[in-house]
This record gives structure tokens, sequence and C-alpha cells, in this order.
């Protein structure tokens, strides 16, 4: 069975989005092994540049793999086969859609994305409909979220941005954490909750007789 292949993109990828995507890959590792890829570009990229310095250190401190990252600029062949693009601000759809207009339909800010999630598992209908295998459960997603996002509008359209917090204050580095951190969890949190419903988390390493 194919991983579902989620792709994230910010402008220079040493910042926002790999530390979105080692995030993901480490948190959906722990719950569905081996069940996703999780990969980073970015549209204007310092490319072959590693982890902006205190974004690094940031993941280091979390126990996430910042040591392997290069920089990548997105282009339309990275997009042919990806399940889901989560994008770190609302001005990267359109250079993304321009590049891979199928993706209309699967190209989200990553924060509006894990509250679409939240919506479903408050939505008790919804909550119930979500299928237990983990490829029909996001291709499920995949098929809902497009019309759910219509049901969490948010009064500030610069809540579904990740800051950028490249070359700016510590404080805006904390900005970018906290709100990247909260989606990335969300997310993880929601294919937990499936996972273990459906009874396919992994035991805890070491776990056993």
């Amino acid at each position: 069975m194919p991983p579902t292949r989620i792709l994230t993109v910010c402008t220079g990828n040493v910042c926002r989005s790999p530390l979105a995507a080692v995030e993901l890959q480490h948190g959906l590792d722990a719950v569905s092994p081996g069940g996703f890829e999780v990969t980073s570009a970015g549209l204007h990229a310092l490319v072959d540049d590693a982890f902006e310095h205190r974004v690094g250190a940031l993941a280091r401190e979390r126990g996430l793999d910042a040591d392997t990252h290069r920089a990548r600029q997105l282009t339309a062949q990275m997009l042919t086969d990806v399940d889901l693009v989560l994008v770190m601000a609302r001005e990267h759809l359109q250079p993304v859609l321009q590049l891979s207009p199928r993706l209309l339909k699967r190209t989200f800010p990553l924060r509006e994305f894990a509250r679409v999630l939240q919506y479903v598992a408050g939505d008790p209908a919804l909550d119930a409909a979500v299928p237990a295998d983990r490829a029909e459960r996001w291709a499920w997603l995949r098929k809902q979220a497009p019309r759910l996002r219509q049901r969490v509008p948010v009064r500030q359209a610069e809540r579904n941005d990740v800051i950028d917090p490249y070359r700016r204050p510590d404080a805006v580095l904390e900005q970018m954490a906290d709100e990247l951190l909260e989606a990335t969890g969300a997310i993880v949190a929601w294919e937990r909750r499936h996972a273990e419903r459906a009874g396919t988390v992994p035991p805890p390493q070491g776990a056993g007789g």
C-alpha cells in the first residue's frame, strides 16, 4: 500500500516548510509507520541551504532530524504524485496551483487544514464516517476537506498563515513555532485518534514481553 504523500511549501524552504515536514513525518511515523511520506520545497528556495540555524536548533530540541535537510526549489515534477499540499501562507497558494492546477482541491494553508480536521473530530456524523483503513481514511479526507473548509472561516485571514521568521527577531520565531506546531500537532492527533480506533497504532518501543 503506497504512503500518503504530503508536500509542505513555503518561500525559502529553510524555516517553516522543512520544520512542518519533519514534525509531521516524526509524529505520523509514530502513529502509522510507513503510512506517510512528508517532504518540503520552496517557491524561492535557498537551494541546498540547511535549516536556518535557529529553526534547526528548535527542531533538534524536539528530537527531530534537522541535519539532512537541504532546501529545494518547487517544481511541477514534485507535484506529480502528491496527495496533499500544505502551504505555510496564503501567498503560496496561487504559485503552487499555477504549477499544478489539478491540485486545486488538495492544496490548503497548514493552519486551515488543521482546523478542518478539528471540525471533523467535533462533528459526530462526520467523525463516525471516517474510514478505519489509513489509505481509505486519507482518500475520504481529500474528498471532504474542500467542502469542509467553508465551515471553518476565520475573521482575520492572516490566521491561515504561519508567520515567516526568516531574518526577523526571536519573538517572530516564537510566534512561528506556536502557530506551526499547533497545526501539525492537530494533524498528528487526528491521525492518532483514528489509528487508535482502528487498533493499528504500534506499541511504544521497548514494550512487550
